[in-house]
């Protein structure tokens, strides 16, 4: 799959920018498919939770704040700053554009 230059590569699991390469985590990779799945949608918190916990009781919605920071933290060690925009009370939704 790829968004505006971005390669990600749900089978090996990694993400490739500017040259550089991540390998992420089970959870990271089903964030990054469903927000690529969603190209140009905002995907709300709750269906990214269902997605990725299928209902689990014991998941909270801290748990996906923290898998958020975490990836985002990964992509920008490969110059991906603001990849990820959050919607304040809305979800969360990949860039237009990257620099």
């Amino acid at each position: 799959m790829e968004h505006n230059g971005i390669q990600f590569n749900l089978i090996a699991g990694t993400l490739t920018a500017n040259g550089k390469e991540i390998e992420l985590t089970k959870t990271e990779l089903k964030i990054m498919y469903y927000l690529f799945k969603h190209t140009g949608e905002i995907v709300p918190r709750i269906d990214l939770v269902e997605y990725l916990w299928d209902n689990e009781i014991h998941i909270d919605d801290n748990t996906l704040s923290v898998n958020m920071n975490r990836l985002r933290k990964k992509l920008e060690d490969i110059g991906l700053h603001d990849f990820i925009h959050t919607k304040k009370g809305l979800g969360y939704l990949l860039c237009l554009k990257t620099i």
